[in-house]
């Protein structure tokens, strides 16, 4: 059984190429066409703070000649960016060009985000004297192509140094596939947004509006929040379901929901880079995901003092606490689920408290303070 570990990472045989105290540059890979969640934890833990002695620099997978959303959201940032070429699936001269950043003399640490970055992490490590730190964030069902990538994944991340997780649960997954659980860190996200003094005054006489965002592929739920939503219209007929998100699944569900007969009722929104306005707006966030890692949008509606039903996998039991900040319900489960969201629709008090007290839960244990905190302490160990 996964117990957090106390011990330092197990050591690679790799050379540690500086003395503890002196400064740490990163280079942390990413690859993404979005600005994601993590593509967000990664850009706010890379902003420079002369306080805390690391230097991170971002290295962005770029298919085409023209830039992207995740590249230019990185260049807005504060860190340093680096764009290397992908021009087809298997460009050996990718791997060539990572490869040539690690070697720099102010790369101290590699580490690596997604599948691609991780599989292409494992090819360059090998002949490189530098730790390498992977970074878990959840796995995704789109298709067998995505999968059998994420299969790969798991067996590229063996070599790592240390490979970090974002909830207790994944910890556990990782360490039942046989990694050492000294290898194994948790870190959890942290809430990014700015924290409101107060939870949004939603009244019952305002038509209520329950929201699911997140990535329209299987892991997500979105078959399971339209059958919650038709028990919720049966008993508050002018409740409104707002699905922001894209995927290979939005015309299966759009049929779907007439099916059911809530088509009216249901709201669709495309992905939305800025996710504020549309939490002002939500009565309750629904996540009916039958896989998760530690999603942010669960922590970003909290911050906005929106109460969260959600199912109880990955680690949403480890943000959401069930009857304070908001509810859980067993995975599949759309009577429960439905439930939930009513009890909160018909009772603004309640959704007031668990609104109060989700705003706290983000302040005091989901700071980006204790997240810089969580991954220092990995740095420093990696440079024993």
């Amino acid at each position: 059984m996964y117990t957090l570990p106390r011990e330092t990472a197990e050591r690679s045989g790799r050379e540690r190429s500086k003395p503890v105290g002196s400064p740490t540059g990163v280079l942390a890979v990413m690859d993404g066409y979005r600005v994601t969640g993590p593509a967000r934890q990664l850009f706010a833990a890379a902003a420079p703070r002369p306080w805390s002695g690391i230097t991170t620099t971002l290295a962005l997978f770029q298919r085409s000649a023209n830039s992207t959303p995740l590249v230019e959201a990185a260049r807005r940032s504060e860190a340093p960016v680096h764009v290397v070429r992908d021009r087809f699936p298997g460009d050996p001269r990718t791997a060539i060009a990572l490869g040539a950043l690690v070697r720099r003399p102010e790369v101290h640490i590699l580490q690596t985000h997604g599948y691609k970055a991780n599989v292409l992490g494992r090819l360059v490590i090998t002949a490189l004297r530098r730790p390498w730190i992977a970074f878990l964030h959840g796995e995704t069902w789109e298709n067998r192509k995505v999968r059998a990538y994420f299969a790969l994944e798991r067996l590229a991340v063996r070599r790592a140094d240390c490979i970090v997780v974002v909830s207790h649960d994944m910890a556990r997954a990782v360490v039942s596939q046989g990694i050492p659980s000294a290898k194994v860190q948790m870190v959890h996200n942290a809430c990014l947004v700015r924290l409101e003094g107060n939870a949004p005054a939603w009244s019952a006489e305002a038509p209520p509006i329950v929201g699911v965002i997140g990535r329209l592929s299987p892991e997500k739920g979105m078959d399971l929040a339209l059958r919650v939503h038709r028990i919720v219209a049966q008993r508050l007929p002018n409740a409104r379901l707002l699905i922001v998100g894209e995927g290979s699944q939005r015309v299966e569900l759009g049929r779907y929901a007439k099916r059911l007969g809530i088509g009216p009722s249901v709201c669709w929104l495309e992905y939305q880079e800025e996710l504020a306005e549309v939490y002002r707006r939500l009565a309750v966030l629904l996540i009916p995901s039958r896989s998760e890692g530690l999603p942010n949008v669960a922590l970003e509606a909290m911050g906005h003092g929106v109460p969260v039903v959600a199912t109880a996998v990955g680690g949403l039991p480890e943000v959401v606490t069930d009857g304070e900040s908001g509810f859980l319900a067993p995975p599949e489960d759309v009577e429960v689920l439905a439930q939930k969201v009513l009890c909160i629709l018909e009772d603004p008090p309640l959704r007031r408290r668990l609104g109060h007290r989700a705003l706290q839960e983000m302040a005091t244990r989901f700071s980006l303070e204790a997240r810089l905190r969580a991954l220092h302490e990995v740095y420093a160990r990696l440079r024993t």
